[in-house]
């Protein structure tokens, strides 16, 4: 397997190019610089660092540039998902490097990295006897967390959520359309699909909400980013 080298740039170059060149445990094919989609003071210093970065590595590798959402880290979770995504179409893997990135970039990231179980690595600066930064000390990959990934039917509950209104009675209907016609298979079918729901709502994929005597039921931020997940083939 080849790789991607996903690389979130924040203001340390130099932090960067150590950590590039210096992880050699997997072949590396091609960089992606990532930078924040808004063009605050703090980002164009990153954009400026991402520039020298992919000038140093362009005779080495392919570098491109991208941006992502850095303030809604949900979306860029999202986002970095769909990079991940595109790379394995392509037949590389990635590895999502946040040496030098910003805090709500490290966490996006990693929110990606566990849900698609991606290699993640950081690195510890080395500082003179002056405290300035001299380069990188170590580089270290980071563990996933297991993600609690929802069972094959309740898989199926997410992706009915959402494609239909998100009413548990709709949902039956569409999950099992037969049943209408049968009142005791229908409560039999909507036993089943609450204790489903009670389930994926407290992993976090969903949220409920009562509208008059019915209960309507959402995707929530990480439940449209695991759908997703799911529907590209990239729940391990």
């Amino acid at each position: 397997m080849t790789y991607t080298h996903v690389v979130f740039v924040g203001h340390h170059k130099d932090r960067l190019m150590d950590s590039i060149t210096r992880f050699r445990k997997y072949p590396i094919h091609r960089v992606t610089l990532v930078l924040g989609s808004d063009d605050s003071s703090g980002e164009r210093i990153s954009k400026r660092v991402a520039e020298k970065v992919k000038a140093e590595l362009s005779p080495l590798f392919e570098v491109s540039i991208i941006r992502v959402d850095k303030r809604n880290i949900m979306n860029a979770a999202s986002q970095i998902v769909d990079l991940i995504q595109k790379e394995r179409q392509r037949g590389y893997d990635c590895i999502l490097n946040i040496s030098g990135s910003l805090r709500t970039f490290s966490i996006a990231a990693y929110i990606a990295g566990c849900l698609t179980q991606s290699t993640m690595i950081t690195s510890i600066p080395r500082y003179d006897d002056t405290d300035q930064e001299v380069g990188v000390e170590e580089i270290i990959e980071l563990p996933t967390i297991p993600v609690q990934f929802p069972k094959k039917d309740q898989v199926q509950l997410l992706e009915a959520i959402a494609s239909s209104s998100g009413y548990l009675e709709d949902l039956i209907l569409q999950m099992n359309p037969h049943v209408k016609d049968e009142p005791d298979d229908f409560a039999k079918e909507r036993s089943r699909l609450t204790h489903h729901l009670k389930r994926i709502e407290e992993m976090g994929f969903v949220t409920k909400e009562k509208i008059g005597k019915q209960v309507m039921f959402s995707l929530s931020p990480l439940g449209r980013i695991f759908a997703k997940v799911c529907r590209t083939g990239m729940c391990r």
